[in-house]
């Protein structure tokens, strides 16, 4: 379907300013702000919008409370948006804008838009590690980093009452590949063959809504998920869990309690799959999959802890 990856996260939040804050912390770019609301962007041009929560212009929340509203993916071209328009238009409400992009909503409500990608290709300079036997890193001392500066959109995480829904959505309409499973209980998917190890994950949540669980956002290597995570400690933002790395994606993880609901991550080295990779399956455990659990209302739910996110 030439679905590329996320181009952009509208939220509609409870306290503009307080998210606006928190945005600026994160690294974002600011493009646009106003009373209305804020825009921001990741080196890549990818965005996230903020708006109040009582904004009539934004889709119906998924959930009470501060919350996603729209994702918007990018699309490779634009007969790709013209095939997704004709296919989701056989049992749903689209709307049309004039540049092609079009939006809707998923099988859980939740706002999804479409557009030609205009995400700038990056070109980082390697992260160079020494090892033992393999020195790469001569007369040069490590980057260290002061604060975070997001380079890009990873992924999205849901809690939903029945998995296999979203799933059936964006696999067999979207044209979503399952990277990795958890057994009767949820899916990792990516929206191209190439690429992340996954652009959505979803999981089983014992409500009867959705609940948006956490966005991620890929900085360039360990220490830069170190380092955003220390400067958002010391502006008083609480810390959810890590750093740490994930056993599944391999990613290196940073979460903080967000005013935007549920949690943003900081994630660098995750795996990047091809059509050569294989679907694994997991059983759930505390060491494999706690850390997708948070707010989630699941079995392996975190503590909560006061923090300036509320």
């Amino acid at each position: 379907m030439g679905v590329i990856g996320i181009e952009a996260v509208t939220f509609g939040v409870r306290s503009l300013a307080k998210s606006k804050d928190f945005l600026t912390d994160w690294g974002l770019k600011i493009l646009r702000t106003g009373a209305y609301g804020a825009d921001y962007a990741c080196v890549d041009g990818s965005e996230i919008k903020i708006r109040a929560y009582d904004n009539r212009k934004l889709p119906p929340p998924i959930q009470a409370g501060s919350t996603v509203r729209e994702v918007t993916w990018g699309v490779e071209k634009k007969r790709d948006l013209k095939v997704l328009a004709h296919e989701l238009s056989r049992d749903r409400k689209v709307k049309l804008f004039k540049d092609g992009s079009f939006s809707t909503v998923d099988d859980i409500g939740l706002g999804i838009k479409f557009c030609v990608s205009k995400l700038k290709t990056l070109k980082p300079k390697p992260l160079q590690i020494n090892v033992p036997g393999s020195n790469v890193r001569i007369d040069e001392a490590a980057t260290f980093y002061d604060r975070a500066t997001p380079q890009t959109i990873s992924h999205i995480v849901l809690g939903v009452p029945d998995f296999n829904i979203v799933e059936s959505f964006y696999g067999e309409r979207l044209g979503f590949i399952a990277t990795d499973r958890y057994t009767k209980r949820g899916v990792f998917l990516r929206s191209a063959k190439n690429g992340n190890h996954h652009n959505l994950f979803v999981m089983n949540i014992d409500t009867r809504k959705p609940k948006f669980n956490h966005l991620a956002f890929k900085v360039r290597d360990i220490h830069e998920v170190i380092g955003g995570g220390q400067f958002l400690t010391k502006r008083g933002w609480h810390s959810q869990v890590g750093p740490g790395r994930h056993y599944i994606s391999s990613a290196c993880f940073w979460y903080f309690e967000s005013p935007l609901g549920g949690a943003l991550e900081y994630c660098a080295d995750e795996d990047i799959m091809t059509d050569k990779w294989r679907t694994r399956e997991f059983e759930i455990g505390p060491d494999r999959f706690s850390e997708w659990t948070f707010n989630a209302g699941s079995t392996f739910k975190a503590p909560t802890a006061a923090s300036r996110a509320k």
